[in-house]
């Protein structure tokens, strides 16, 4: 192998490691993320343990508040918990698949075959298809999130008790 050929392929390898750095500083975010999530799910649950253990015949507002905290908030955060999970778990698949790539462009370069590079090219579309679709799961997460925070205000939002009476 001559340096020219050495040279070109660390060349080539570079563009899969452009994109693992891309999935990790996603991932970073995301298990931030994630974490954040079910932090949130431990409290709501020891929250309606607490409700759970109290009398609230003579409150009718707490008892509404644990019925929405366990049909709502909790099955809601649980679903998120899910998608981020299945996220951070296609992410780390993409960086395999672009580490597999990073292998199969040396194999390429070193057997000098050239249907392997169509290889290349297909393996590395791969990577970055599953991490477009993790990132469209971490899309709708989101946009969905906004609606947990909206199940646990509610109960403490004048304005939102005051329409809610309207």
């Amino acid at each position: 192998m001559t340096s020219d050929t050495i040279v070109k392929a660390i060349s080539l390898i570079l563009a899969p490691v452009v994109m693992i750095t891309a999935c990790a500083i996603i991932q970073n975010g995301l298990i931030t993320h994630y974490a954040a999530i079910s932090n949130h799910l431990r409290s709501v649950n020891q929250e309606i343990l607490s409700l759970a253990e109290i009398d609230l015949s003579d409150t009718p507002s707490r008892a509404v508040y644990l019925h929405d905290l366990e049909h709502l908030l909790l099955p809601d955060l649980l679903r998120r918990n899910h998608i981020v999970h299945h996220v951070l778990g296609g992410i780390y698949t993409a960086i395999l698949v672009l580490i597999v790539d990073m292998f199969v462009i040396a194999i390429a370069i070193a057997i000098g075959i050239n249907w392997l590079a169509q290889v290349v090219l297909m393996v590395f579309l791969l990577g970055v298809g599953i991490l477009c679709w993790s990132i469209l799961l971490v899309v709708h997460e989101l946009r969905t999130s906004h609606r947990s925070i909206q199940l646990e205000v509610h109960h403490t939002c004048d304005l939102c008790q005051a329409k809610r009476r309207k």
